[in-house]
């Protein structure tokens, strides 16, 4: 039998169900107990105004309690007030020495912004190592802003050795996650590559493309159809019509009428690496050689506003092919 949630469980999940009332009674109630954490989250709904009125310096008296029980998101939250001089008089150097200590234990946002005073010089001396260091550290725990601004170390050569196909991969991981910055330094890079052709399919440019047109191409192309269903948000097609040798193609789409061209998967049977091999030359005789890869089994391939990609996973005997528009792909998420 399961056990009851336990209190702290029960407002997280009031909170993730947007009943912030009952949020703010049982985080409050911890709080005035001494519980560090329950102080952090109290600061957040006074700072984003969910669920009481927006008050600053309530949030930050929050912020300020939890950072002194030494809570690591306390310690961040109260570094960003510091930093950006909410409710306080800007202090960059305190701020600092608090991120430095939420990061130290592991606080990834807290990572992230220690990252950025070190590269701006502000509240330290400007560092670039160390910069990257922190934001090594952040992106590891796939922090946004910190992939985006790693993949711009790698791009530019600063703070690290200059890695093109390194800042890809980061870059990638970011605009997956919306990042516009990282999208943006992708079409950058690609177009620095003036050989790099567009992502042309079944007649349709893929990043200027929405369910209607692609509908009406695959009726033309003879795609047999498994789901065309505007409820959902991927259709479904067998692919082996219009892409010999795949198995099943889901074509998923952002919001909005008509909705546009998020991601396009193909999947195939590959109980070896000989159609892994065979795709990868099909790819790469298409746009060229790939911009990154992780291990032998992912590539990818920047065209700029589409990103290619190919995974072989050996223990499934499966390979899949995938061309995604990063400004829709992270919108099809939040669906």
């Amino acid at each position: 039998k399961n056990a009851p949630p336990t209190q702290a469980e029960e407002a997280a999940m009031a909170y993730a169900k947007g009943d912030y009332a009952t949020a703010e009674s049982i985080w409050r109630k911890h709080a005035e107990a001494g519980d560090g954490q329950a102080m952090n989250n109290l600061g957040v709904l006074y700072d984003l105004g969910q669920g009481v009125e927006p008050d600053m310096g309530r949030a930050l008296h929050w912020f300020a309690e939890s950072a002194k029980t030494g809570h690591p998101s306390g310690m961040s939250n109260y570094g960003r007030m510091l930093e950006q001089g909410r409710g306080i008089e800007a202090n960059p150097a305190e701020a600092a020495r608090w991120f430095d200590l939420a990061a130290r234990q592991g606080q990834p946002e807290a990572q992230y912004n220690l990252g950025m005073l070190y590269e701006l010089g502000r509240g330290v001396s400007q560092d670039f190592k160390a910069a990257a260091a922190w934001y090594s550290r952040a992106a590891a725990q796939q922090q946004t802003e910190a992939l985006f601004r790693l993949g711009h170390f790698y791009r530019s050569g600063q703070g690290v050795t200059k890695n093109p196909a390194r800042a890809v991969l980061l870059l990638y991981a970011a605009a997956m996650n919306g990042d516009t910055n990282a999208m943006k330094d992708l079409e950058e890079m690609a177009r620095a590559e003036p050989t790099r052709p567009e992502a042309v399919l079944f007649g349709q440019r893929l990043d200027n493309t929405d369910r209607n047109s692609m509908r009406a191409a695959l009726k033309q192309y003879g795609a047999t159809v498994t789901r065309e269903d505007n409820a959902y948000i991927c259709d479904l097609y067998d692919a082996s019509k219009v892409a010999p040798g795949a198995r099943q193609m889901a074509i998923c789409y952002g919001p909005g009428d008509p909705a546009p061209l998020g991601f396009l998967e193909l999947d195939y049977a590959a109980p070896d690496n000989s159609v892994e091999a065979l795709i990868l030359k099909m790819v790469t005789d298409r746009f060229g050689p790939a911009s990154a890869g992780e291990g032998d089994d992912a590539h990818l391939w920047n065209l700029g506003s589409v990103v290619v990609a190919t995974r072989y996973e050996p223990t499934r005997g499966q390979f899949s092919l995938m061309y995604m528009v990063p400004r829709v792909y992270h919108l099809t998420r939040q669906r």
